[in-house]
């Protein structure tokens, strides 16, 4: 059970507790009828207000999803049935009746007690998904601007906003980049204000010559830099092969070497650490990374799409058929079950985009630490400034996978550790036991090549 999905434990308790006030309700009239000077009006109304009370909570509790339900649960409920049971004790000791009392009271205590500190441990367990997998865009209809810039948003931050989790789509961008004025995390360039800085890029002396010239090829990519009208034929805009911003943003995609940043690359700025957007493990599709554009484009002035110069899919043209799905395509799971080759669970992982991985083709992300743990792990559990509970190399792996936190490896190159953070903090929702187990392995094994 996950933040936001609907946890039916917490529905059922808060009804057995309504059902729990009922009979509080009925019990207290039961006595007042029976007994003469019980004020009997003031004592059920106490009651009744209780009931009517659990009852309203019960219907809310219908409402929330899993994250709000325990909040709710904890702050309201098991408080108003607490000073429920202390009101029904009083009851009884203010009409000297204790010895009357039914033993459901303290039974009630203890099965509450019981019940609240097992359901919020189960939720403390660590959770795992298993949602379908996001399947590339297809496009039924015609869009809007509006509508294709909203993708290339969802594309950026996926389509379930949890609270307290970092939002995270497909294109894996809020991993190192920032979008919001004045908000830099130091990884790579806050993309505020980047529609506006596109066009100016282009002219920029530097982008003319650094690291790669205009129109010679970038080695990794074999994108040509500064031409437009040679890039793969599935990504090529129309209209003049003069350099626009557009041409800019999608270079900065397909190519990151093309153009790096001062301040935010490696080898003296001439190697960017981006992955290639269009190639595993994103893969982003040419319909997909022209939404990423639009949204850019658009972002910094909500609901203007003046500045949107990418063309508009539709159901009929060829960018979008190849966007649908098969018929007869089977759903994968999205979150890795260890039944996947190692290099595909490594992929759907996303590992690539900030490790080095020996053994794994196309894994030379530059933004973590390169994986040679077979040697490097039982270095840093003897670290001084090592903290964690690893006492060998699979420990440590796992470890470091559950809980990055625990130990952040020191980064040579930079003089400086690599940012805490970087490393998303919710793989343990993403892996089954025996996917955790097959990684671990795999990883423990990992050393120099050659």
């Amino acid at each position: 059970m996950l933040p936001e999905q609907k946890d039916i434990l917490w529905t059922f308790l808060s009804m057995a507790f309504t059902v729990f006030a009922l009979y509080a309700f009925i019990n207290v009239v039961r006595h007042a009828r029976e007994r003469e000077g019980v004020n009997g009006k003031f004592w059920g109304t106490v009651f009744a207000g209780f009931l009517v009370i659990s009852f309203l909570e019960t219907v809310h509790m219908f409402d929330l999803v899993q994250g709000e339900q325990l909040l709710f649960f904890f702050k309201y409920i098991v408080l108003t049935v607490f000073l429920l049971l202390l009101s029904w004790g009083i009851f009884f000791k203010s009409e000297k009746i204790e010895d009357q009392s039914p033993p459901i009271i303290r039974g009630f205590f203890f099965w509450m007690a019981v019940s609240v500190s097992l359901a919020g441990y189960t939720n403390w367990l660590p959770q795992q998904r298993s949602d379908p997998p996001p399947k590339e865009t297809a496009i039924a209809g015609d869009l809007t601007m509006e509508e294709y810039a909203e993708m290339g948003r969802v594309i950026v931050f996926g389509a379930k906003q949890v609270a307290g989790q970092k939002s995270i789509g497909k294109g894996q961008c809020p991993l190192c980049h920032t979008f919001d004025p004045g908000d830099n995390i130091g990884r790579c360039p806050n993309l505020f204000g980047v529609e506006e800085r596109s066009h100016t890029r282009v002219k920029e002396e530097r982008y003319a010559t650094s690291p790669v010239k205009i129109g010679d090829a970038e080695p990794a990519t074999g994108v040509v830099k500064g031409k437009p009208d040679q890039i793969p034929a599935a990504y090529k805009r129309a209209g003049s092969p003069d350099l626009i911003g557009e041409d800019y943003l999608r270079e900065s995609l397909m190519c990151p070497t093309c153009y790096v940043v001062e301040g935010y690359g490696k080898e003296g700025d001439t190697k960017s650490p981006m992955p290639v957007i269009s190639k595993p493990p994103i893969s982003l599709s040419p319909v997909e990374l022209n939404a990423v554009i639009a949204w850019l484009q658009s972002k910094d002035n909500p609901g203007d799409y003046s500045k949107v110069t990418v063309p508009l899919p539709t159901a009929g043209s060829g960018q979008a058929k190849e966007e649908k799905p098969a018929e007869d395509e089977g759903e994968k799971p999205v979150f890795v079950t260890g039944n996947e080759p190692i290099d595909e669970m490594i992929n759907t992982l996303g590992c690539p985009l900030c490790h080095t991985i020996p053994g794994v083709e196309g894994a030379v992300g530059a933004l973590g630490p390169v994986l040679h743990e077979k040697i490097n792990a039982p270095k840093r559990i003897k670290d001084p400034n090592y903290k964690g509970k690893a006492t060998n190399t699979k420990e440590y792996v796992k470890e470091s996978i559950l809980t990055p936190s625990a130990f952040v490896v020191f980064n040579e190159e930079a003089g400086e550790s690599f940012p805490d953070g970087l490393m998303p903090q919710d793989f343990k929702n993403k892996l089954s036991i025996d996917a955790l187990d097959k990684l671990v392995d795999f990883i423990s094994q990992t050393q120099p090549q050659g």
